[in-house]
């Protein structure tokens, strides 16, 4: 890891995040959110690998954050989601250690690619893992609202038209007696 600042590491990763939104179309008003969203990803990244030299952990973590801002995001800008996801754990991917896996592996260095290539593996893993865990749990939110909502809706049609019944029964009742007469 580089002993560049983290205010560097951030503006690095903020402008990356944006080309990468724009190379994907992402609208332009989500241009600074998306990149906000990755620069805090890569920053929070950078200070947990200095702090626990953990690449799995220290590429989870971030990867949830981003997910969760990025839900955030896209309530509040009333854009999908994925808008925000995708440029923002770009910064994240495990690029480098891809790369050096194919490298090791031209250079017959089997041993080094095997090691290399699992941890890739493992980061891409948990960057994954970090981010179905918060959509999960949004979209689980989501489906119980809406189960709610419908069933409210349902149980007050249902009201309704119970107490209209009544009424027309009340109605036929009345116009019953009214034969007796």
């Amino acid at each position: 890891m580089s002993s560049m600042p983290l205010y560097l590491h951030f503006i690095f990763s903020f402008i990356c995040t944006i080309g990468f939104s724009i190379f994907l179309s992402a609208p332009k008003r989500s241009l600074p959110y998306a990149g906000l969203i990755g620069a805090i990803g890569w920053v929070l990244y950078v200070y947990l690998f200095k702090l626990t030299d953990n690449p799995i952990l220290s590429n989870f973590v971030p990867a949830t954050i981003v997910g969760i801002l990025s839900e955030v995001s896209a309530r509040y800008l009333k854009q999908p989601a994925i808008v925000f996801i995708i440029p923002g754990i770009i910064p994240l991917v495990p690029g480098l250690g891809m790369y050096n896996t194919m490298l090791y592996l031209v250079q017959e260095n089997y041993e080094l690619a095997t090691s290399t290539g699992v941890t890739a593996l493992l980061v891409g893993g948990a960057i994954s893992l970090g981010v179905l865990i918060v959509t999960s749990f949004v979209k689980t939110i989501n489906t119980i609202k809406l189960k709610k909502s419908v069933s409210s809706f349902n149980h007050v049609t249902t009201k309704k038209d119970s107490n209209y019944e009544n009424n027309i029964m009340t109605e036929d009742n009345d116009l019953d007696q009214n034969d007796d007469l």
